[in-house]
């Protein structure tokens, strides 16, 4: 057997039949301007760094054992008169790729995670586990078919997404979209240069332990969501180094904090059942985000 570096882009972005690369590494940088606080003249700004890696090791029947690791870090005021405070997920993943025909394959990952903002000193609450399965048809020579759902014990309830999408390639135009998570559109402008829109939702939760800067935020947790949609522009200056800078509006964010026993039913994609959490915090207002990306791609032999 021989392996191969594989980046899942996100949790569940994984090479499609038509698609002819895979990205090994994933850097992304997040900043945005000051913003808001709701009923408040105080404001607030927001860093992000993350890492997406994935090592798949295949085996000689066409299958593949994936493991790999996705590292987030995000830091913000979680209220007015608080300090800003970084939260750290770190996201194992460990599964199979199967191939079942020269037209179907089907992935199951097991993602295991720390979420918390005591990376330094765990405990059983800063831990979360969550699954995915993923179904791949391939239609055409430029379409691949994508749905399956996604699975986690969040702090604040058990939560199912359900997730349909696709995979387009032809001449200039590129799209890879699953619903509700994510789609992403790219045309080539020229050899070495592309642009593009991108839409991202966002849902997590962070265990907070010890927040020193506001009492009041000892044993909660955090409930971060967001919707993005940004455009871009990408080049390539070496083949398989992609540089790509993005500038893109939230809409819907908020990062509330809850207390621990203060939960959710069940939820499923974007609805929450048994719902009637207080949160004890406000939220910041919706704004701009400026977003720097860094790409190692590899590209597959044909």
């Amino acid at each position: 057997m021989r392996v191969l570096l594989v980046l899942f882009i996100t949790v569940i972005s994984v090479p499609s039949f038509a698609q002819n690369y895979v990205d090994i590494v994933k850097i992304e940088y997040t900043q945005t301007p000051q913003n808001t606080f709701d009923s408040s003249i105080a404001s607030t700004d927001l860093q992000k760094v993350s890492v997406n890696l994935t090592i798949p090791i295949e085996l000689k029947n066409g299958n593949a054992i994936l493991t790999g690791i996705a590292y987030d870090r995000v830091s913000t005021k979680y209220h007015p008169i608080a300090y800003k405070t970084p939260v750290t997920a770190i996201l194992l993943k460990l599964g199979m790729n199967i191939k079942h025909s020269d037209k179907w394959s089907s992935t199951f990952l097991l993602l295991p995670k720390v979420a918390t903002d005591h990376v330094a000193d765990l405990t059983n609450r800063d831990f979360q586990l969550g699954a995915l399965g993923l179904a791949k048809k391939k239609k055409s020579e430029h379409l691949t078919y994508k749905f399956g759902a996604y699975f986690n014990g969040d702090k604040f309830g058990p939560f199912l997404v359900p997730l349909a999408g696709f995979y387009y390639q032809k001449k200039k135009w590129e799209m890879d979209v699953i619903v509700p998570s994510y789609a992403k559109i790219n045309y080539s402008l020229q050899h070495k240069l592309t642009a593009g829109l991108n839409w991202r939702a966002t849902v997590k939760s962070y265990n907070l332990r010890a927040n020193k800067s506001y009492s009041l935020f000892t044993n909660k947790y955090l409930h971060h969501l967001s919707n993005e949609i940004a455009a871009h522009l990408g080049y390539e200056p070496v083949k398989g180094i992609i540089v790509r800078g993005m500038v893109g509006f939230s809409l819907g964010r908020s990062f509330r904090v809850y207390d621990n026993d203060d939960k959710i039913d069940f939820g499923l994609s974007s609805f929450r059942f048994g719902d009637d959490r207080a949160p004890l915090n406000q939220d910041f207002k919706n704004g701009m985000f400026y977003r720097t990306e860094l790409v190692y791609r590899y590209y597959l032999k044909k």
